[in-house]
């Protein structure tokens, strides 16, 4: 099953006119019989219920705030002795250990995070393809400032693929095609409409229209838009969504769960 504990962009916005499609900022939870996969650690990842019974493993698609401030509000229950497995395609272990235990420190964070609760394994992207052979791992360098990551993963002959942040260019079709196509699941990055594009290029972000436009091109089940501004109300994702023709296409929704 897959569950979207975060579908906001940039800053948690939890108000009485975004609670219809949720305030968290990025989280997607991937669970097979074997594994609890995490895709990003925004603030909706401080509602995911770790599983003792499960092997977790977190892809991190960048570094923006947004996409980990919430890697140290989740409870961590005390019983929880396992490690978890955190990678990130595009930064080698190392970097992505220093990158998360400064941001969760002095002067950010009142303490060291990463060191106090002693509860990762960093892992190189390459060595978790190897050791977890029964999935399918892959990853897409996506147009993002600083770097980020897209991922796929077969598992079951479920396949899930997770395009968060990217700034669509007409170049990218034939490679994200070829990477999305016949897929259960694809979480597209929907930021901006296409009226916003033009003042805010460069920021690393797709457009609504460019998500439908893509949906379409390929064959999916489920395309979810995803990374909604905080500005964007329910009210205006719902007019939006009554515009949209192809049944397949929905925005995520925050505690949304799609069962296989």
């Amino acid at each position: 099953m897959i569950i979207n504990h975060g579908v906001r962009g940039s800053i948690p916005n939890p108000s009485y006119q975004t609670l219809g499609y949720g305030g968290n900022t990025p989280c997607v939870e991937f669970k097979t019989k074997k594994y609890q996969l995490i895709f990003d650690c925004g603030s909706g990842f401080s509602k995911v219920k770790l599983s003792d019974k499960h092997q977790i493993i977190i892809f991190i698609s960048h570094f923006h705030h947004d996409h980990i401030q919430g890697l140290a509000f989740n409870s961590y229950d005390s019983g929880f002795n396992k490690k978890i497995i955190l990678t990130s395609a595009h930064s080698n272990k190392k970097d992505t250990y220093k990158i998360l235990s400064d941001y969760y420190d002095n002067p950010y964070f009142p303490v060291n995070f990463i060191k106090l609760i002693n509860k990762f394994d960093f892992l190189e992207f390459k060595d978790v393809v190897s050791k977890f052979n029964d999935l399918e791992i892959s990853s897409i360098e996506l147009n993002h400032p600083g770097k980020s990551s897209g991922y796929s993963i077969v598992s079951d002959q479920i396949k899930f693929c997770y395009l968060l942040d990217n700034e669509y260019e007409d170049s990218q079709e034939n490679e994200l095609v070829k990477f999305c196509d016949n897929s259960d699941t694809v979480i597209w990055d929907g930021m901006y409409l296409e009226s916003e594009l033009s003042s805010k290029k460069g920021w690393g972000h797709s457009s609504v229209e460019q998500g439908i436009d893509f949906a379409n091109k390929i064959n999916v089940k489920n395309f979810l838009i995803s990374h909604h501004s905080p500005l964007r109300q329910d009210k205006e994702i719902k007019k939006i969504q009554g515009n949209i023709i192809n049944k397949k296409i929905k925005f995520a929704s925050e505690n949304e769960v799609i069962n296989f």
